[in-house]
């Protein structure tokens, strides 16, 4: 059945792409994308995300009431941005009644790069880790993701690696070492609508973000306090 749906995609500001909405009507591998808006210049996500929906629902001529699924990127990301994206989510759901989609930000740069290939998506970047999700040839996922160093990565022959600025150096190296060329993944809120059919929609307030690593304000109170 066709769904109106809104996607939300401010996972990774900082990474290809821009942050920004998107509106669509969607189905069982369908997507029939009427507009997207991006948020526009500033720091601040929260001043940014929700005129940035008002003005898409302008634009179109269409009520937030009418919606029947918001698709929301839920990371790993960016921890601002996935806090307000997801809030903001189940804020609209709690009006409009739609039922909430969270979207695995893997999924969003996936989405992007259908029929290059096995990927290996890096996200959450930090240290000599990441967060790494895989995907075959057709663009499922293999895994669900977890946290990995370049020792765990083992790139198959045929494998891309997606990873940001940020990608550590011993994953360049392992990238180097298997021949395989290193892509910069892209965020898009119309391939988060396009990914929305995939994932089980729930009730409004259900949704939280995917972080994929400890906030670094949790890691330095537990250096300092000790405890769990």
């Amino acid at each position: 059945m066709a769904e109106l749906t809104l996607a939300i995609e401010t996972s990774n500001p900082s990474s290809g792409g821009e942050p920004g909405v998107a509106l669509g009507v969607t189905g069982a591998d369908t997507c029939d994308v009427l507009g997207m808006e991006p948020l526009g210049s500033g720091e601040r996500h929260d001043d940014l995300l929700m005129p940035a929906v008002d003005r898409l629902f302008r634009r179109l001529g269409r009520e937030p009431r009418e919606l029947d699924r918001i698709a929301v990127s839920i990371g790993p990301g960016g921890y601002t941005g996935l806090r307000i994206a997801s809030a903001a989510a189940n804020l609209i759901g709690f009006a409009s009644g739609a039922r909430i989609v969270g979207v695995p930000s893997a999924w969003v740069v996936a989405r992007g790069l259908a029929g290059h290939g096995p990927l290996a998506v890096c996200l959450a970047c930090k240290g000599d880790s990441a967060w790494v999700t895989r995907f075959d040839a057709q663009g499922e996922a293999v895994d669900g993701g977890a946290l990995r160093t370049a020792d765990d990565l083992a790139l198959a022959s045929n494998e891309l690696l997606i990873g940001d600025r940020f990608l550590p150096a011993s994953f360049r190296e392992a990238a180097e070492r298997a021949g395989r060329p290193i892509i910069e993944p892209v965020f898009s809120a119309e391939a988060c609508l396009a990914s929305a059919w995939r994932f089980e929609a729930c009730e409004p307030g259900k949704v939280t973000p995917l972080y994929g690593r400890e906030a670094e304000a949790v890691t330095r109170w537990r250096e300092l306090h000790g405890g769990g």
